[in-house]
């Protein structure tokens, strides 16, 4: 079997940055895919992708499909002719679908319900030369791009115009077009560093010749030097640079060569929120910043730039010169915010339109306030400091700040809460209502930033589902299931004891009155549970605490209920207990309402009596199992862990449809009080 390596590159205009690591990663994904959807065999597929360049390395890829025989079945023997001898109907279809003129080629196959007409079709395997340009147009057809480009008379349309492709099967050029380009072994180095065009031998040459000529192709070998460069200027500078896994990757995306520079500022702009200097530095000029070793923000910044100066030190001045005006234009935006009150800015909130029907930021933040009020007398927390915080939440929006740096909406308004004098509360809390701003990120830490991060959020979930705009497959506009996952956490790591179900049903009647809970509520659930099984904690486990007896309304004891649940599972007593409630639900549906109290002088074997008085038993001790002021769910798990004996036993010995009707009835209230017992933890019958 002749294998080869095969080389791909397509050199382009410059590609999207924040979409180069995806695109690459998703292109190897689609090749592999392809590759193996052909029966083309290979061993590995490696990407790169840098600003101007998307490629890969497919290593020992096969020459040649294998040959393929495949046996299609036509009509049965008797029906292939009719009383003449000639061709049936459904023997000439059976032919014109195999493309044969008659049956000549046909054998005939005994099975056991008589003789049928068979066609062994065989079929020679392709060569890769003729199948791996369609092979790498579908993989290329189903990138992930948002927006398209076409350039020039051609109707063809990629991320960005492309220059040139190199298609290389071992050292042999594979004659094809692709992206209106036809290709060759010829690619370019360095837009700056490298003189003229590049040829490719083989793929064995592509990283190195590349390197020669000032080219890292390699993303995440790119991304490392840039990390130890980073290093070395922390060295230098007696301090730490923060890297942003998001810059980095950002960063990364926009040079070929990366040199790091370290540059300053005036140390006069420190007097400006560090958010906003980073935010500045970060967005706009993609500069790393440094702190000191105690973690304070230092007027210096490091650049990565695509090109070895021969005067760094101009570079660096240049980027000085642009950061300046930057900066200023911050520590002027706040000056001029700094020039009125937060709590003077709600009135210009009534014009600025949270959603059409659900109001303006004036209407949010006064429902806001409301809901972050009940929050915290729930919780303990200090009700007129949420609601004032809840108040002023959202009154930074129209300060020049913001609209100038966006991200930084929330954190501005603590800050300019903070120059008002209001309490340190209020100003923490205003800070963190956000949060999380991401799937695992932080959580608020104050009792009032909870209660606000809550009540904000809340309102939009209640307000969306109200007006029937829940999150779709493929809108969430408001994300709303990143902000439903925050009140998860928020409820359960703060372990706070807050009825859900109550704080729904205010949020909802600050909108109206007739907005509905129940379809929220259980998107809530249905987050909750999603949110477990990333856990590694399967569905039926949660399952089986949502629909138990005793209802979900604080998420924290629910948390506990479910992961005492999923310790009980390794018990040794689990299978046996998850069977017996199995089978006791099953018997309980089959009979339907038992109303009869258990009477036990109607005991007639020693288990039953044994059972009643292990129930009894286990009722009393569960029902004094805290944890605090928290039920011990672990403890009331073993509590039902030492009843798999005794159940065992009255199953081996007791007949539950008994002849007797009144034995039967107090049998099957026997098992209603066990079936009971086990609810009031979860439905350990749906456990798998």
């Amino acid at each position: 079997m002749v294998v080869n390596d095969l080389l791909f590159e397509l050199q382009t205009e410059e590609l999207p940055p924040k979409s180069l690591s995806l695109l690459i990663k998703s292109l190897v994904t689609n090749i592999k895919a392809e590759l193996t959807k052909s029966q083309l065999a290979y061993t590995s597929v490696t990407g790169y992708a840098t600003p101007r360049r998307l490629a890969f390395i497919v290593r020992d890829l096969t020459e040649q499909q294998p040959n393929q025989s495949i046996e299609r079945r036509g009509p049965a023997l008797q029906a292939a002719y009719d009383s003449d001898g000639k061709p049936s109907k459904a023997l000439t279809g059976f032919l014109r679908s195999c493309g044969l003129d008659n049956a000549d080629l046909l054998e005939n196959q005994e099975t056991p319900k008589g003789t049928w007409l068979v066609y062994q079709q065989h079929k020679s395997g392709g060569n890769v030369r003729e199948l791996i340009s369609q092979i790498i147009l579908k993989s290329l057809s189903t990138l992930p791009i948002d927006r398209k480009m076409h350039w020039g008379a051609s109707r063809v349309e990629f991320v960005r115009p492309v220059h040139s492709l190199i298609l290389l099967y071992g050292e042999e050029v594979l004659p094809t077009q692709i992206l209106n380009c036809e290709s060759g072994r010829t690619t370019v180095g360095h837009r700056f560093m490298s003189n003229g065009l590049i040829n490719i031998k083989s793929s064995n040459d592509y990283v190195k010749v590349l390197k020669d000529n000032y080219v890292i192709v390699d993303f995440e070998e790119r991304k490392t030097v840039i990390s130890q460069q980073l290093a070395k200027v922390e060295a230098i500078e007696n301090a730490r640079v923060i890297i942003d896994p998001e810059l980095l990757d950002e960063v990364t995306s926009l040079v070929e060569w990366p040199v790091a520079l370290s540059g300053k500022f005036d140390a006069a702009f420190l007097s400006v929120p560090e958010e906003a200097l980073i935010s500045a530095m970060k967005s706009h000029q993609r500069y790393f910043h440094l702190v000191d070793l105690q973690g304070k923000l230092l007027p210096r910044f490091v650049t990565i730039a695509n090109i070895e100066s021969k005067d760094p030190n101009a570079v660096i001045k240049g980027n000085e010169r642009v950061i300046s005006p930057r900066l200023a234009d911050a520590a002027f935006f706040y000056r001029r915010d700094q020039q009125t009150t937060l709590e003077s800015n709600l009135e210009r909130l009534s014009n600025v339109v949270f959603q059409a029907k659900l109001g303006t930021y004036l209407d949010k933040a006064k429902r806001i306030a409301h809901i972050a009020g009940f929050i915290a007398q729930q919780t303990g927390a200090d009700a007129s400091l949420a609601q004032r915080a809840g108040l002023l939440c959202k009154a930074d929006l129209v300060s020049a700040m913001v609209g100038e740096f966006p991200e930084l909406q929330g954190l501005m308004g603590g800050y300019y809460a903070e120059h008002d004098g209001e309490p340190t509360a209020v100003v923490l809390a205003i800070k963190e209502h956000y949060l999380p701003s991401f799937s695992g990120g932080e959580l608020p830490t104050s009792a009032a930033g909870q209660a606000v991060a809550i009540a904000d959020k809340l309102d939009t979930l209640t307000g969306l589902f109200g007006i029937n705009q829940p999150p779709t497959g493929s809108k969430d506009p408001f994300a709303l299931r990143r902000q439903t996952l925050g009140v998860i956490r928020i409820c359960i790591q703060a372990e706070l004891k807050l009825d859900i179900r109550e704080t729904l049903a205010v949020a909802a009647g600050q909108h109206s009155p007739e907005f509905s809970t129940t379809a929220v509520y259980d998107y809530l659930l249905d987050r909750l549970g999603t949110w477990y099984q990333d856990q590694g904690i399967p569905g039926d486990t949660f399952n089986a605490v949502r629909f138990s007896h005793q209802v979900i309304t604080n998420l924290a004891d629910c948390d506990r209920r479910v992961r005492s649940i999923q310790d009980f599972r390794t018990q040794p007593q689990a299978e046996h207990l998850i069977a017996a409630n199995k089978r006791v639900a099953n018997i309980l549906k089959k009979a339907g309402t038992i109303d009869a109290a258990i009477d036990t002088k109607l005991f007639q074997a020693p288990a039953e009596i044994a059972l009643f008085a292990a129930l009894g038993a286990a009722e009393k001790a569960m029902q004094t199992q805290q944890n605090g002021a928290d039920q011990d769910y672990e403890a009331k798990c073993l509590t039902l862990a030492g009843l798999q004996s005794t159940i065992d036993a009255y199953f081996d010995e007791v007949m539950v449809m008994a002849d007797e009707p009144a034995v039967r009835s107090n049998r099957l209230a026997t098992l209603q009080k066990m079936r009971f017992l086990f609810l009031d933890i979860a439905d350990f019958s749906l456990l798998q």
